[in-house]
């Protein structure tokens, strides 16, 4: 599936005489139709932009066009297609309820979580957050932290090959830094819901 979508985008590409920084009036699209869809990885628009733009430059845009993707669909069901989605999908979400009672309740920092470890769909982390009472701005930062996180994970690891070694453990440093300052910071801002919810755990 993913050769036949990359063949897919190759030709696309081709087809509109695109190369070089003008990918991204094909990329960001693409972006976009992903968040709504999620028909194709993400992983693959990371990886064409890093052999355009190089390492940094290739992950910053990845971050900025996920980033645009997952706020247009957050905004467009929110505010126009909630009450139709809700009726007609809402019961697909079912499957993911313990994620969607996570997101109620940690907001940010389980965005955050969901689009590093690709747990569930992208678009689908979109949809639950446009039924979830999330406000936008706490959606807006999860999304922000979240995809910089994978981007920043996953471009790295995909340009280990293309990177002198020193580099690709300086990106990796810095990453595991970032991630210990977010879960200090989460874990001092809901230490009371974790208790709760360990106790609950272990059915006191």
């Amino acid at each position: 599936m993913t050769e036949t979508i990359n063949a897919w985008i190759d030709w696309l590409l081709q087809s509109l005489g695109l190369s070089g920084p003008s990918i991204l009036f094909a990329t960001v699209p693409l972006a976009v139709l992903q968040s709504l869809f999620g028909f194709f990885p993400l992983a693959i628009l990371i990886v064409l932009h890093v052999s355009v733009f190089n390492v940094i430059g290739g992950m910053i845009v990845s971050w900025l066009a996920c980033n645009i993707g997952a706020v247009l669909v957050y905004f467009l069901f929110r505010r126009y297609l909630f009450e139709w989605f809700d009726r007609k999908w809402g019961y697909k979400l079912k499957r993911y309820d313990k994620w969607q009672m996570y997101l109620d309740r940690y907001g940010i920092w389980t965005l955050v979580l969901l689009r590093t470890i690709p747990i569930v769909p992208s678009n689908i982390i979109n949809l639950m957050s446009a039924v979830s009472p999330i406000k936008p701005a706490a959606f807006i930062w999860g999304t922000v932290l979240g995809n910089l996180s994978y981007i920043w994970l996953f471009g790295t690891i995909s340009s280990s090959l293309i990177v002198p070694r020193e580099e690709w453990n300086g990106f990796l440093t810095w990453y595991a830094v970032f991630m210990v300052i977010l879960i200090a910071i989460f874990v001092r801002r809901h230490w009371g819901h974790l208790q709760e919810d360990k106790r609950k755990r272990m059915g006191h």
